[in-house]
């Protein structure tokens, strides 16, 4: 035997040991990291086992002790609904009453499963990650409390050398099942394998059987190379073992199997750049041991794990003929046979043979008396033994003849069916399990296939002696005994508990699918367009065709009403439960209802109607029993839902679906109550601003009526552009009342300064400069719907930061003050004073043109061109209507 086979059985050795006591568990201490490892494979797939050993051994080199617990879900071999169900209830059991410090996922399913039931079971407990292939999984918004690595397998880099170790082949054959990790990896291979395709021709064997895959692969053309994505699921989902995937690759075909892991390699695969499931483990363990010492996961980001290792089995170098020196640097050979063991070994097997060969000649000699005395008293242990097991089996044992016809049964089956021995001998077993009843054809289909000889394992329902019905699991095959008679055997066990538990999932499925649906409803638009679908969907949920919902005024009465008749919801045009529910009423089932209690009104119950005409008007509109709910908003009945259901009870999640959707409602109502109040506000502020912004325009004519004149004509200009643009009717608000004050500071300035003919000095320069801040001053002492500050205090910001008061730059001006700006300096240039004539629109447009893009926002001055070739003309009335 090889060294490395050798390292290999001791390691697995020490792995199985150390999971088993650590599965087992010790006496937990205040002081130790309590890490749970939770893997989505079983410890005998290899690459479950040295992740885990891994990651083991890298918390343990930390400074601190740890308690581990180690959990398998084995998703490779089966993970039905009611094996997540089992394992989901396994999980809560064992550590809804445990606290622990980390929890460590190794790949896909592990995490996924986690993010199902981890806020749950382990609220705050941080997750580190490793062997993931689905990064869609990965999301640090809604998970900030994990972290860890992507299993980032070389596909190209393996690709890529194949063909250099093969340079004659002419076919890179890619296998891969279906599983959630084959898909991944599969994805990764089209994108990254896409520019090989010109030098070889791709050939796909995918989501094959191992029967359809043979034939495949016997099939290949000469000059192929395989690489294996991964191929550890047949078609029905049964598991394939790495030594049994090689091993079918090698006995179809003589092309070389590379991988992209390390236990294919030691599986019997040619090689490949590999993963190590030892390293991955040790560096996810290195991540934990940061989380453990206080690291927040969210600080720690997830990496690829992109560190590979060309390995290849020596056994199949020597195959095709490739030597050591052809093999890239750094390259790892294992299973290499040690010289000096292999001829010891065969000296021993030599010695081993001559040796037992006489010993097994004396040994003849003395079996033979011996045999023929153990063969009867095996005979009769065995008789003893099988008679025993039928007798104490629990699960339920029947023998039946050719004729159908009831041999012998054991206890348990007589305990699940209610016969007694002497009641079911006899019988035909059909009859007895199911006669009288819809399953009887299927039972006998069933048996009539066992009789035949097919083996048979199905699910289904069988009567008890009483009728009740039993959800049993059912095996059935036969036997032929010497005379050449056919026995049937069946075997029933009991799954009702399982089976309802599946149906109970589903039904918590059905009701989060319902509530995620009714949400989305609720939340895409207004009530009176929403609130029927919801309704409708929500009955459909409880089974309801008939019911209503009913919205209270502000006055206490009955506002709208939404009828439901037949599964279809529709807001009703006249009054009905305002025509039959008094006050009285509605104040008698609202104080109920205010705490939110739900009530049932039909005829067997104390009704809080009063008058029992309208009582019996309600059940005859809606059906009886009514169940009422209460739609509370900010604290108040905002109105009911009421639901006709023959059946009074109904499952926890419906319940909850239901409470969620009279919750919505209620969210939905108050929304636009408060909707409705700003907008109301809104609408309030912004005409009595629009007069104020108008009186504090018209204020400054008493000073500067020419300033006022120029106020106006720059808001219609800058609207003008702003309208050009295709800006919203908010923005052009925004700039219009804006530039009709955005002079408003030189209120302050003296009026010998702003009337002044002639150029001013620097002195009077700086004053004059100031009337941008003193427009902020004024303006942002008041609440405005509009941005009429920043404008005032902008207007004279330029674009390279040359401007004033505060020398902004680029972004730092608003949108608004750079199409004032504009604006302003092409109004001021053309209109004409009383000290000097104006200067030609032609020549104020060259000058914010020529400026464009240092001193003014390019798209405003486009825009301004834009809107003088169209034909805008200021207005010389503006400055008339200022000074009246």
């Amino acid at each position: 035997m090889s060294k490395t086979a050798l390292r290999r059985l001791g390691k697995l050795v020490f792995t199985a040991t150390s999971i088993l006591l650590l599965s087992c568990g010790g006496a937990a201490a205040g002081d130790k990291s309590r890490v749970l490892i939770l893997n989505s494979y079983h410890s005998i797939y290899p690459w479950t086992a040295e992740v885990t050993e891994g990651v083991r051994q890298a918390l343990l080199s930390g400074t601190g002790e740890v308690e581990f617990s180690i959990e398998y879900m084995d998703t490779k071999h089966s993970f039905s609904k009611a094996a997540q169900a089992a394992f989901l209830d396994y999980m809560q059991r064992k550590y809804s009453a445990r606290e622990l410090d980390l929890v460590v996922c190794v790949d896909d399913d592990a995490l996924a499963f986690l993010h199902r039931i981890g806020r749950r079971l382990f609220p705050g407990v941080p997750v580190v990650f490793c062997g993931l292939n689905n990064r869609g999984l990965y999301d640090p918004d809604m998970y900030p409390n994990a972290t860890g690595l992507f299993e980032d397998v070389d596909i190209l880099g393996t690709a890529e050398l194949a063909m250099r170790l093969f340079p004659g082949s002419r076919n890179l054959v890619l296998i891969s099942d279906m599983s959630d990790s084959g898909l991944a990896v599969l994805s990764r291979a089209r994108r990254e394998l896409a520019g090989l395709d010109r030098y070889v021709r791709i050939i796909d064997l995918f989501a094959l059987s191992t029967s359809e895959l043979q034939e495949r692969l016997s099939a290949l053309p000469p000059g192929s190379v395989i690489l294996m994505l991964i191929y550890f699921q047949d078609e029905d989902g049964n598991f394939i073992s790495p030594s049994q995937s090689a091993s079918l690759v090698r006995d179809s075909c003589p092309s070389p199997l590379f991988s992209l892991w390390d236990m294919m390699p030691a599986a019997g695969a040619f090689g490949g750049n590999v993963l190590s499931a030892r390293r991955h483990g040790e560096k996810a363990g290195e991540i934990a041991l940061q989380v453990l010492s206080g690291v927040p996961p969210l600080n720690v980001p997830a990496q690829p794990d992109t560190e590979y290792v060309p390995m290849f089995d020596y056994g199949e170098l020597a195959r095709f003929g490739i030597k050591k020196e052809d093999l890239p640097h750094g390259s790892t050979v294992i299973n290499e046979p040690d010289q000096d063991g292999m001829l010891n070994y065969r000296l021993i097997l030599i010695n081993a043979a001559v040796l037992l060969s006489g010993a097994g000649y004396v040994a003849l000699l003395m079996m033979n008396e011996r045999r023929r005395k153990r063969a009867a008293k095996s005979l009769a242990v065995r008789k003893s033994m099988w008679e025993g097991l039928f007798g104490n089996s629990p699960d339920s044992y029947i023998v039946f003849d050719s004729d159908n016809r009831v041999l012998n049964v054991n206890a348990a089956f007589c305990r699940m069916f209610g016969y007694t021995p002497e009641e079911a001998l006899g019988r035909d077993v059909d009859t007895l399990v199911a006669g009288g009843h819809e399953e009887e054809d299927t039972a006998r289909r069933i048996s009539r296939r066992v009789q035949q000889g097919e083996a048979v394992s199905t699910e289904g329902v069988r009567r008890r002696k009483d009728g009740g019905a039993v959800h049993v699991r059912l095996q059935g095959v036969s036997f032929s005994l010497p005379g050449g008679e056919v026995l049937g055997y069946g075997i029933y066990t009991d799954i009702s508990a399982q089976r309802k538990g599946e149906l109970e999932m589903e039904g918590l499925i059905q009701s989060e699918a319902a509530v995620v649906s009714i949400s989305g409803t609720l939340l895409s638009g207004d009530s009176y367009s929403v609130v029927p679908k919801a309704l409708e969907e929500a009955a459909s949920l409880v089974g309801a065709d008939e019911g209503f919902f009913i919205e209270f005024a502000d006055s206490g009465y009955i506002g709208r009403e939404l009828l439901l008749s037949g599964g279809r919801a529709v807001w009703s045009s006249s009054p009905h439960l305002s025509d039959i529910l008094a006050w009285p009423d509605i104040e008698a089932i609202n104080q109920r209802l205010r705490g939110g209690e739900r009530l049932v009104l039909d005829h067997e119950r104390p009704s809080l109607i009063a008058d029992s005409r309208r009582h019996g008007e309600l059940a005859r509109l809606f059906g009886s029993p009514l169940h009422v709910l209460p739609v509370l908003s900010e604290g108040r009945v905002a109105g009911w839902v009421g639901l006709h259901r023959a059946w009074a009870s109904q499952s926890e999640a419906q319940d909850s679906a239901l409470d969620v959707f009279c919750d919505l409602v209620g969210s939905v109502l108050q929304h636009e109550r408060r909707q409705s109040a700003s907008a109301e506000r809104a609408r309030i502020l912004e005409g009595t601003s629009r007069g104020i912004v108008e009186i504090l325009g018209r204020t400054l004519a008493m000073k500067d009526p020419y300033t006022v004149g120029h106020q106006f004509e720059v808001a219609r200009l800058a609207r003008a552009m702003a309208v050009k643009g295709g800006f919203d009717e908010t923005f052009l608000d925004r700039v219009y009342y804006g530039a009709l004050v955005h002079d408003l500071g030189k209120i302050v300035i003296p009026s010998s300064i702003l009337s002044k003919p002639g150029r001013l000095n620097q002195v009077e320069f700086e004053i004059i400069k100031r009337h941008a801040i003193h427009g902020w001053e004024i303006l942002s002492s008041a609440e405005f719907p509009w941005p009429l500050a920043e404008i005032a205090v902008q207007h004279h910001e330029r674009m390279n930061g040359s401007g004033y008061p505060n020398g902004l730059v680029g972004a730092e001006i608003i949108s608004e003050a750079r199409i004032v700006a504009v604006a302003d300096v092409v109004e001021a240039m053309t209109s004409h004073r009383p000290y000097r004539p104006g200067l030609g629109l032609d020549r104020a447009l060259d000058e914010v043109n020529s400026g464009s893009g240092s001193l003014f926002d390019p798209l405003a001055v486009e825009l301004c061109l834009a809107v003088m070739e169209d034909g805008f003309q200021f207005d010389e009335k503006s400055y008339e209507i200022s000074l009246i």
